[in-house]
């Protein structure tokens, strides 16, 4: 018998099934006896392996005619899936990998290669779960550029309504957030200008001046559209300023936001892979909360706000399936934001207000390939412009 017990699983779907299962044994990773441990010919340990193969990896990852490295390469080395124990024999670890490993496909409930055949390249690989690559949320975004964002709706809704159960979450009253809201005012000096002395004091944005902004004044927003008043909100200060996009030297107000009454929200914050797992069509629906999120979470810069009608598009249908907002990780900022539709459910705590001086703001960037005009590639934009500009002025 091989088996795993909680502190050598990485993953916390196999973190759980570890706890929930009432085998006790020797553990093949630690070599611990007497653990709380899954055996891994249990179905739901496989089921699981597979899941977060398909989560954590994409095809080309481990399909090898596709370039990729065996499930036993993958899994040999530092994973999102086990914790290496590295006083473990190479031998036995790999003999432990095995006793799931050379059955994997056994079970067919779980995909994990989509290209067959001869035509293997005709098929598209599947992309990993953690991606958030859903054709459904991609396929609304083209559809949005096109038709008018009710009649997409009407056409989804019924996708969504498949998902609502797994989002499900109610938020109690009592339940305190974090509002930020740029600017303070200069109210009064103690004329000590000195470099550590305090000049200045301020006064901050409270009660209605902070809360969400009048119905009809409001912009255009990550979720409301114009004339649409929601209330954003943050699980901690840090993540509420981070929001707004302040520039260094800028004041800003913060004040704290109490929940009047319960409200059922639409929690996109965390990935339920233990109630999402046991086969394809599961995995699917996890594959879409995933994507809802990065959508919702992806700010988008000043110059191409025309992606926010995908995210109004999201939050206006989680409104007419009957949630109260929308909660989501932020990409800015280490907690998570929620919006309620009716911000009115939100109060402002009386002397909750302070100000903020933000002193610098830190960016994080990768580098993105460069075009070679002289290179060969799948799908080539300019390559295309150039003939579609050769092609009108003929």
């Amino acid at each position: 018998m091989h088996a795993i017990c909680e502190s050598c699983c990485k993953a916390d779907l196999l973190k759980l099934l570890a706890t929930r299962s009432t085998t006790v044994g020797t553990c093949s990773i630690c070599l611990n006896s007497n653990r709380q441990v899954i055996d891994t010919e249990e179905r739901d340990f496989t089921l699981a392996i597979k899941s977060l193969i398909r989560y954590s990896f994409s095809e080309w990852d481990y399909h090898s005619k596709l370039g990729g490295e065996s499930f036993e390469t993958l899994l040999f080395s530092e994973n999102p899936i086990f914790n290496l124990n590295p006083n473990l024999p190479p031998l036995d670890y790999e003999e432990f990998l095995l006793s799931f490993l050379e059955d994997i496909d056994s079970d067919q409930e779980i995909t994990l290669f989509s290209a067959y055949g001869r035509e293997i390249y005709q098929y598209p690989a599947m992309r990993a779960i953690s991606e958030g690559d859903s054709p459904l949320v991609s396929d609304i975004a083209s559809d949005l550029r096109r038709r008018n964002h009710f009649l997409v709706e009407t056409d989804n809704l019924e996708h969504f309504k498949k998902i609502q159960d797994y989002i499900s979450v109610v938020v109690e009253p009592g339940t305190v957030w974090h509002r930020a809201r740029i600017g303070a005012t200069k109210q009064a000096s103690d004329g000590d200008f000195s470099p550590n002395g305090s000049s200045y004091y301020y006064e901050p944005h409270s009660d209605s001046e902070l809360g969400a902004p009048p119905v009809g004044t409001t912009s255009a927003g990550r979720l409301n559209r114009p004339g649409v008043s929601y209330l954003y909100l943050a699980s901690d200060p840090d993540t509420a300023v981070a929001e707004i996009r302040p520039h260094p030297a800028e004041f800003v107000s913060l004040g704290e936001f109490s929940l009047s009454a319960p409200q059922r929200i639409a929690d996109l914050s965390h990935h339920r892979m233990a109630d999402l797992f046991r086969n394809d069509k599961e995995l699917e629906i996890l594959e879409i909360i995933i994507s809802i999120e990065k959508a919702l979470s992806t700010a988008a810069p000043p110059s191409d706000r025309h992606v926010y009608s995908l995210t109004q598009f999201l939050a206006e249908t989680f409104r007419r399936l009957g949630f109260d907002g929308v909660k989501f990780r932020s990409t800015v900022g280490a907690g998570v934001n929620l919006v309620l539709f009716d911000p009115a459910i939100a109060t402002w705590m009386p002397n909750s207000s302070r100000v903020v001086e933000v002193q610098r703001v830190v960016y994080e960037h990768i580098d993105r390939k460069l075009y070679d005009p002289q290179g060969e590639y799948a799908i080539d934009l300019k390559a295309i412009s150039r003939r579609a500009a050769a092609k009108k002025g003929t």
